[in-house]
């Protein structure tokens, strides 16, 4: 994890971006802005100074690309920088293929919402339709699990089961599993859960297995070429390396029994094709199918909800969702009232969902237009029950907040008192006493709730 020093660097090299752009380095993709607007986006040479901090400075990963698109003015661009692995010393692109890990459940998601619209399924089919018949499907109290719990991860089947290699095993292994809850009644992320989905929609649609399905229904499309689970030999020859946290090379990640959890290889740039269908900026015979797939269906952690696949989260309202596996990172979302969006690609098994807070921090989503009448009043050190402190910094019309052991972020307003932090469900909410003196916040994570007094 990054520290408060190394954070602050990162920010901070944004100020190279006028020298980096003049230099030979990292790549950056950017076709004309369509229209005399002003760009809506950040600047790609701010954003590859700060893929130079994590790559050259702090040595965290080999290489990493960033894809951004937006509407109304449209644009898109890509950005990339390091190489593609110790040996390979080409700069990552746009066309660099990446594994993108559990962003693949957010395309499994779209088979369903498919199948639903072709009549082939329904949402609420219970999934022994779709089971060999020696295969006793889990229930309890008589209820069985849906298709639609199982894209929602509220099937309450198991997050991993790593010892199931064959699909025997697997059906072996639902045919012994209790539940320990009611199917649909709450939220537990579940990678076997997603895909078994997966393989219920391949036999359902009659077809060879995930991949023959994916290139039929979503691939072929919108003409995403260079989006597969299987490489072809060209493909692989673009390949970014995957490698461990500590930068040691791995094998791409191979788990055939549930592909539609994790198993699809991509490109920024299909990607970025596949954001402007989901933003409506391309025309689609897959648009129903997107619009049913990013409806919230069920509540996932705290205020946020989920739809088939996607994540939607409650405080910005961007869709989103991430992957990792044991050599990569990936981060996907967009804002569907904003129309805008970004991947990140990593080839390494390192957390960049702060790259995607300080992104989305660039952007122009900011719920509330006017900074709160009283904002300096936030600032101060806030103490924990067990003594530890949160400190909230106010600097102008912008307040940050730092956790413990955690580096600083911004926090944005959506009312008076309240704010929130980006790709994140951590929520703050400041209260006065009968002086009118600020004195407490209250902050929620993960559906927790955590109070903290104002020190004098």
């Amino acid at each position: 994890m990054l520290t408060r020093e190394s954070l602050g660097r990162c920010i901070l090299s944004a100020i190279l971006s006028l020298l980096l752009a003049g230099c030979a380095i990292g790549s950056i993709s950017q076709p004309p802005t369509l229209t005399s607007k002003p760009s809506r986006l950040p600047d790609p040479n701010e954003v590859k100074a700060l893929l130079v901090q994590m790559v050259d400075v702090e040595k965290r990963v080999p290489g990493i690309v960033v894809g951004m698109i937006a509407d109304d003015p449209q644009e898109r661009w890509v950005v990339g920088y390091g190489r593609l692995s110790a040996t390979d010393e080409r700069v990552p692109d746009g066309d660099t293929v990446f594994e993108i890990g559990s962003i693949t459940k957010v395309f499994t998601g779209i088979l369903l919402a498919q199948a639903v619209l072709n009549g082939e399924v329904k949402l609420d089919d219970p999934i022994s339709m779709y089971l060999p018949e020696e295969v006793t499907a889990p229930q309890y109290d008589g209820k069985s699990i849906t298709l639609l719990d199982l894209a929602t991860h509220t099937s309450g089947l198991p997050r991993d089961v790593y010892d199931l290699y064959t699909f025997e095993q697997m059906y072996a292994f639902l045919s012994g599993y209790r539940l320990t809850h009611e199917p649909g009644s709450s939220y537990g992320y579940s990678n076997l859960g997603m895909g078994l989905l997966g393989n219920l929609l391949v036999q359902s649609a009659s077809q060879a297995d995930y991949e023959a399905l994916l290139l039929e229904r979503i691939y072929r499309p919108l003409v995403m070429d260079s989006t597969r689970v299987q490489l072809t030999a060209e493909m692989r020859s673009r390949l970014a390396t995957p490698h461990t946290a500590s930068l040691a090379p791995i094998h791409l990640w191979d788990y055939p029994i549930i592909a539609g959890a994790g198993m699809i290889r991509s490109t920024a740039n299909d990607l970025l094709t596949f954001l402007a269908a989901d933003m409506g900026l391309t025309k689609t015979e897959l648009q129903p199918a997107l619009q049913l797939a990013n409806t919230p269906q069920r509540k996932s952690v705290g205020k946020d909800t989920i739809g088939l696949g996607w994540q939607v989260a409650a405080n910005t309202g961007f869709h989103w969702h991430s992957g990792n596996t044991n050599g990569s990172h990936s981060y996907l979302a967009w804002d569907p009232e904003r129309k805008f969006g970004f991947v990140v690609l990593a080839n390494a098994s390192v957390d960049i969902d702060y790259v995607a807070r300080l992104l989305i921090g660039r952007l122009p989503f900011t719920l509330v237009q006017d900074a709160p009448k009283d904002l300096a009043s936030y600032a101060g050190r806030y103490q924990l029950p067990d003594g530890s402190i949160v400190t909230i910094r106010v600097d102008g019309t912008r307040i940050f907040i730092q956790l413990p052991n955690e580096p600083e972020y911004e926090l944005f307003a959506s009312s008076e008192s309240y704010f929130y932090l980006p790709v994140s469900d951590l929520e703050m909410t400041f209260y006065r006493n009968d002086r009118g003196e600020v004195d407490r916040g209250v902050g929620v994570t993960d559906g927790v709730t955590y109070e903290a007094k104002k020190a004098p």
